[in-house]
């Protein structure tokens, strides 16, 4: 081989080498960019104190009609158009919790003795009129709760990240989420369990994009457990429940958890 061949093919050498250079330069900046670009949203445990027959639909209750968690965008990048929604099977758990539901709405029975006498603990459920929303009327001893329950959430536009500022940002809980179960659980689980046992409060579903419009879509599972409990014949119970979520890895432990939380309800309906 002559000198001028081995010349040739060092610089055909050099030049995939420094080709090879190049694509990682490109890939390490591809990724840096990604990584100053990408937001990283965690979900905070929240407490929820309960009181005892505080009104006539449940015998526990809660003084705040919306609970609110704490989101925080542990990121570098900022989280743009947030949507959540809280996964959750309403009317398995108002009937396990022996409300009767009713194909009429209590305010179009125009006389209150038919109301009382027809309607005594029982929820009207309407999920068809518009989309977005699902709406449970739940009526019980001459009172009525009415709950709009959003199916989407989409009031947050974006989320900094914490490094740049301190806000809370808060998700909004349905307060028939916790209320149902809580109120189910005491009817169907001994005292002890409650103590011990995390018990399954549905999923919450995030979407979300990065500031190049890149999509992304988390989901947590969240559990309720009592933490606190004080008992006083004058005063009644007064409990406090810790609602946790821990994210998913993967979409079959999505599946399972689901499946779990619909039977569980099917069963604990067949139990009352």
């Amino acid at each position: 081989m002559t000198t001028q061949n081995l010349i040739a093919i060092g610089g055909l050498l050099a030049a995939a080498f420094s080709a090879l250079a190049a694509a990682f330069a490109v890939q390490q900046s591809k990724l840096q960019r990604t990584t100053l670009t990408k937001p990283q949203l965690i979900v905070t445990s929240i407490t929820i104190p309960l009181l005892s027959d505080l009104d006539a639909m449940f015998t526990l209750g809660s003084k705040d009609r919306e609970f609110k968690v704490p989101i925080k965008n542990v990121g570098l990048g900022t989280a743009l158009n947030l949507k959540y929604s809280w996964d959750f099977d309403y009317i398995e758990a108002i009937d396990s919790c022996g409300f009767s539901r009713v194909e009429s709405h209590p305010v179009d029975i125009l006389s209150p003795v038919r109301r009382d006498d027809e309607f005594n603990k029982t929820a009207f459920v309407d999920e068809k009129a518009r989309n977005k929303y699902l709406y449970i009327s739940l009526y019980n001893d001459g009172v009525l709760y009415g709950h709009s329950i959003p199916k989407f959430n989409t009031e947050i536009e974006y989320i900094i990240p914490i490094t740049q500022d301190k806000t809370i940002t808060t998700l909004k809980l349905p307060y028939l989420i916790p209320i149902l179960i809580i109120n189910q659980l005491k009817l169907t689980q001994s005292f002890p369990d409650l103590r011990i046992f995390e018990h399954d409060a549905g999923i919450l579903k995030l979407e979300y994009e990065d500031i190049s419009g890149y999509g992304f879509s988390i989901k947590f599972a969240c559990t309720l457990k009592l933490i606190k409990f004080k008992g006083s014949i004058q005063h009644g119970s007064e409990a406090v429940y810790e609602l946790k979520l821990h994210r998913f890895k993967t979409s079959q432990q999505v599946k399972k958890t689901l499946t779990r939380i619909y039977s569980k309800f099917n069963f604990l309906k067949k139990e009352v």
